[in-house]
């Protein structure tokens, strides 16, 4: 059995980033080109007479203090009685524009990359508590669907359970890591899940405003105006749990730990556009309900679903660790172990061991696999009193899921710039797409040399002596696996063009025969653009006889013959051996930083890559 209800959203007031792309987000959702259920956004579901609409756009301009214009949108929202953020009166500025393209020009290779990529959002029950971020937290959502994500939305209710068993003058009872839950307290562990499943549904149930219908949808012959389906919430017995039992001695009740999630149901729900949402409960053999751990859910919900992404909403618990933008899973076990190193007293009572025993590091982050199932040992985890949600992304990186990421649910629209933005707005934990470059060493040099060679033999590149590389090997970055260099490529700054464009020039691109086509050369040509932008580099410039169709792939764009080209600067252009008749192929790089957002001019190179 399942539950169906349809809603829609609208958008919270947000910076300039979310605003425009949440402006744009109903065309997108509203007029979809495929047979996808999409969603619109921007709706109005209160009536009239509970509206207290007041908005009020306006552009400034400030002066930098190098006297440059900056371009700043603000807009002033009020809320209505039902404390919703009304923005159906937006509008941009003309002068707003530019900023509006930009934006999503930055954007668009993440929309089309994340299109039918399955992403599970977990919401802790402590900010499903706090409505305005519970209400931010539903726009993103109905942005994501309406952009063709596939999403399973888990809501936690622990916070919500101890208030409701406080109310009733009952204390919360925990043994290690897990709850207790007596009769009362799956009472009160049933209530505080349906409540906020209700809750969820309800807000994504809202209806689109009328003259966004009437202005951007199509409709039909029959019909004068399309209202569009709504979006479709379904939730049922998906999570599959048995009881904990009795260990050390102490009966846990109807405390459960997750043995699977019902793949194949879950899937055909989201094949047929639904959002699938998941909560605490999980259902036994036997047919009774079992409170289990939110990371628990969402741990093996990723896992098995074989999710593109799991994303974590936090607050202060991963806050005060100031993590970067990127971290690769290697680093984020090294924090755990060295987290680990400081705890003093670390004790881990678990089935196999008694109370007082010590961990190893490797069960705090691995989790045991018997008969297939994975079986998280939370006793170990609130030993280590470190953010569940950082522990989780770790253990899901490890077993298969690509990308986790750790999202401060109070920044309005993180999520979407955690998604759809280069930069992100929270930590995003993976796999190491970068593993294995990095900037070359004097041991290199007859690795590269061997790398070049062919392609100078063949008219390629340019021939380079041995000399020569060791001169420029301060520019040169490698991608090495088991002590062998596979891949190398050139960075020279070369100044400000005639256009007052600072450029950099790519040159002894290369990646070894035999591992060509396994995405390598994408990473190593990602991780030498951030270096760029990280070097105030803003036009990428490439020379070429050969292989203009693989750089024309990733953006460059064909500028002409190399030789006296106005685009390159004019120190450049006097060396370029005209004998050759190379072609000049450019890439604009597109400045990431936002209004209110920190300007990308010092990023560490291969922080963030891909989808």
């Amino acid at each position: 059995m399942s539950i169906v209800h349809h809603g829609h959203q609208r958008p919270a007031p947000c910076d300039t980033q979310q605003a425009f792309f949440r402006t744009s987000a109903s065309l997108i959702t509203s007029t979809p080109s495929t047979s996808y259920a999409g969603s619109p956004l921007l709706c109005s579901a209160v009536s009239q007479k509970h509206r207290e609409r007041s908005v009020c756009v306006k552009a400034t301009r400030t002066q930098s203090a190098e006297g440059s214009a900056d371009v700043s949108l603000s807009v002033n929202h009020l809320k209505n009685s039902h404390g919703i953020y009304d923005t159906d009166n937006t509008d941009l500025l003309p002068e707003d524009h530019s900023n509006f393209v930009k934006f999503f020009r930055a954007a668009s290779s993440y929309i089309t990359g994340h299109r039918g990529s399955t992403f599970v959002l977990v919401l802790p029950g402590q900010v499903f508590l706090q409505k305005h971020l519970l209400n931010r937290f539903i726009q993103d959502v109905t942005l994501l669907h309406g952009l063709g994500t596939r999403l399973v939305l888990i809501v936690g209710a622990k916070t919500q359970t101890d208030l409701i068993l406080q109310a009733n003058k009952q204390s919360p009872r925990y043994v290690g890591g897990y709850r207790v839950t007596d009769e009362v307290g799956m009472q009160a562990a049933t209530q505080a899940a349906g409540a906020a499943r209700v809750e969820i549904e309800a807000q994504l149930s809202r209806a689109l405003a009328v003259q966004m219908v009437r202005r951007h949808t199509r409709s039909t012959p029959d019909q004068e105006y399309h209202y569009g389906p709504a979006i479709r919430v379904v939730s049922g017995n998906y999570v599959t749990g048995r009881r904990r039992g009795v260990v050390g001695g102490v009966d846990f009740g109807s405390t459960g730990s997750v043995r699977f999630v019902q793949v194949t149901g879950i899937r055909e729900q989201l094949d047929a556009g639904h959002i699938v949402l998941l909560t605490n409960i999980a259902y036994s053999a036997a047919g009774e309900p079992l409170n289990c751990n939110i990371f628990d859910v969402a741990s093996h919900a990723a896992i098995e679903l074989s999710a593109d992404k799991l994303c974590f909403l936090t607050l202060d618990e991963v806050k005060a660790l100031q993590l970067p933008s990127w971290l690769p899973i290697n680093d984020a076990e090294a924090l755990i172990d060295r987290h680990m190193m400081d705890q003093e007293g670390l004790t881990c009572p678990t089935d196999d061991r008694p109370p007082g025993s010590v961990p190893s590091q490797q069960q705090l982050k691995v989790p045991a696999v018997r008969s297939g199932e994975i079986v998280l040992d939370l006793d170990c985890w609130e030993a280590l009193q470190f953010p569940s949600s950082l522990l989780t992304s770790v253990l899901v990186c490890r077993n298969g899921v690509k990308r986790a990421h750790l999202v401060d649910a109070r920044v309005d629209g993180g999520l979407i710039l955690e998604l759809y933005s280069r930069d992100g707005s929270g930590t995003m934990i993976s796999t190491d797409f970068y593993e294995g470059i990095r900037p070359a060493s004097p041991v290199d040099a007859d690795s590269i040399a061997e790398l070049l060679a062919p392609l100078a033999a063949a008219g390629i590149t340019k021939p380079r002596s041995r000399s020569e590389i060791v001169s420029e090997l301060s520019n040169f970055t490698v991608l090495e696996r088991e002590a062998k260099v596979l891949a190398c490529a050139l960075l020279l700054h070369l100044g400000e063009a005639r256009d007052g464009v600072v450029c950099g020039e790519i040159a002894a691109f290369c990646v070894d025969p035999g591992f060509r086509g396994s995405g390598r050369g994408d990473s190593l040509l990602d991780y030498v653009e951030q270096a760029a932008r990280a070097k105030g580099i803003r036009r990428l410039m490439l020379l070429t006889t050969r292989t203009a169709d693989w750089f024309e792939q990733r953006d460059f764009q064909a500028a002409g013959v190399a030789h006296a080209n106005p685009l390159l600067p004019e120190a450049r252009s006097a060396k370029i051996d005209s004998s050759r008749g190379s072609k000049l192929y450019s890439k604009e790089l597109l400045d990431f930083s936002g209004p209110g957002r920190a300007a990308l001019s010092t990023p560490l190179p291969g922080k963030r890559i891909g989808f």
